[in-house]
Parts: structure tokens; sequence; C-alpha cells
């Protein structure tokens, strides 16, 4: 009698455990199928995506889409639902437009020169034209050939946008000419004021003592060490705060401040400033931070 028991609870433990199993299987099947995976913003209504287009028409090319321009790349991001790959194609068509280089020169001038504009700075080439004039008419070649080394840095920086954006000039020099040019010392005067200046545009900090001190002998012609390099002039000053490590993190601190209204953490200022040495173009940098969900807000 217990043999029989023991023999019908057997076959009802194994009915069971191929009951569970068989379900476990129909239920797997029904959950996983192929080709089914829904996108992951599918959900995002369309005025959010016109409200990102917005936001990097104004950011990059500071004026907004035209409603052709905006309804062409709401359409073509919704089509694409919304991936990386297209916020690249859109954010680099935006990179290679005039109005994105004309904005990076106007927000410079800001910056640096007060907001100077063309005209200004095309009038003060002229009157440096005038004097160079003067000077070879009295025999003064010397203050002449001067005058032309500063009438030749401000005709650069006339022509800085499009030097930049033709590959003439990199992104080093481009942010050099700001302030490698008279109106700049007119503003800054003294080589006390200069270097401080230099610290706080480029790097948006103060400069140090020792920082000040070697960059003010440096920039009167003295041989000193800033930044680990050595240098004697003032040109050799500029030459070495744009090219320094902490020249990328500058921009890379501002361009985050400027799209996120916020400081990088420490790994996003160590990894965004690493990718730009390495590669020195500054729209790759601000398409990272361009095409972030933060930034767009999805």
């Amino acid at each position: 009698m217990k043999y029989l028991v023991y023999c019908v609870c057997f076959l009802g433990i194994i009915f069971s455990l191929e009951s569970c199993k068989k379900e476990e299987i129909t239920t797997y099947e029904n959950l996983v199928v192929d080709g089914n995976k829904p996108p992951p913003y599918s959900g995002i209504p369309v005025t959010k995506i016109e409200i990102y287009v917005n936001k990097l028409y104004i950011d990059v090319l500071g004026k907004q889409p035209t409603q052709t321009e905006l309804t062409t790349d709401v359409t073509y991001l919704k089509s694409k639902e919304l991936r990386m790959g297209a916020r690249d194609t859109l954010i680099d068509q935006l990179l290679s437009k005039d109005d994105y280089f004309k904005r990076l020169y106007t927000t410079g001038t800001a910056k640096f020169l007060e907001g100077i504009n063309a005209f200004q700075i095309n009038q003060e080439i002229l009157t440096q034209n005038f004097i160079i004039g003067i000077l070879y008419a009295r025999g003064d070649t010397f203050e002449a050939q001067v005058t032309e080394v500063n009438r030749d840095k401000l005709v650069k920086l006339q022509q800085a946008d499009s030097l930049y954006q033709n590959n003439h000039i990199t992104v080093n020099e481009f942010y050099a000419t700001f302030t490698d040019n008279s109106i700049y010392d007119d503003i800054n005067m003294g080589s006390l004021n200069f270097v401080q200046s230099c610290f706080e545009n480029y790097y948006l900090r103060p400069s140090s003592t020792s920082e000040t001190t070697n960059g003010v002998g440096m920039v009167d012609g003295e041989s000193k060490i800033i930044l680990l390099k050595n240098g004697n002039s003032k040109d050799d000053f500029i030459r070495i705060v744009t090219e320094s490590d902490e020249f990328y993190q500058g921009l890379v601190m501002e361009n985050y401040r400027s799209f996120l209204s916020r400081d990088p953490k420490s790994n996003e200022s160590f990894q965004a400033t690493f990718a730009f040495k390495t590669s020195n173009d500054l729209g790759e940098m601000q398409k990272s931070i361009l095409k972030t969900d933060e930034y767009a807000g999805f």
C-alpha cells in the first residue's frame, strides 16, 4: 500500500514539473518577439522635438530656424527615432554653415573685446595704415614696421572667422587673435592687466601669484617659465596660454555653462578635455554636448 502511494506521489511530482516547464516556455515565447522592441524615444511629443531643434539653431547659429527648416528637421529626427546618429547629422549640418563661424566670432569679440564690431575694427586698420604712411614719409622705418605688425594682427582678427572656417588657422590661433591685437591691449592696459585678463578669459579663473609674476616678466621680454613652458615675449605668452591643456578645459567649461547652465562634472571635464585636445575640433566637442538628452530635454 505504501509503495502504491509513493508511486502516485512521484508521478504527481513529475506531471507537476512538466506542467511548470511547459508554462515557462509559453510565457517566454510570448514576451520575446524578434523585431518588436519599441524605440526608446517613441513617446516624445513633436513639440519637444521642435523645442530641441529651435534651441540648436539659436545656440549654434544665433537665430531661429525658418518654418521650413523647423518642419524638415523635426520630420527627419522623428523618422530616425531621435537616434544619436541622426542628431549627429543635423548638428554637423549646422556646424558647417557660415552663421556658425560668425556666431563664434561674435561671441569671441563680446567676451574679449567688449563687443567691438567689424566697422570699428576696420576703422582701426585704416588709422594704422594712415600712421604707417606718415612714419615712412618721415623716414622712421622701424616704427613703421612695428605699426605694420600691429596692423596685420588687426587684419587677422578681422578675418578670423573665415580663416578658421577654411582651416587656415587652428582653434588655438582663432582664439589667440582676440588677445593678440592693439584693441585688447587698450582695454587691458599694462602687462599685469594683460596677463590677469588672459587667465580669466581663457581659463575662467584668476592667475596664481607665480603665474602672474612669470607671465608679466615673459610679456615684458624676460625669459620665464609659465605653465611648464619657457618663453621670453608676449607672443610666446599668448601661444603657451592658448596651447595648454587648460585652454581646452576652459572651453569645455564655457560650453557646458552656455549649453547646459552648469559646470561639467569631474569625469565629464576630463573626458571632454582629453577628446577635444586629441581632435582639436571645437565643433566635435560642442556636438558631444548638443546631442545629449540633457540638452535636448528628452
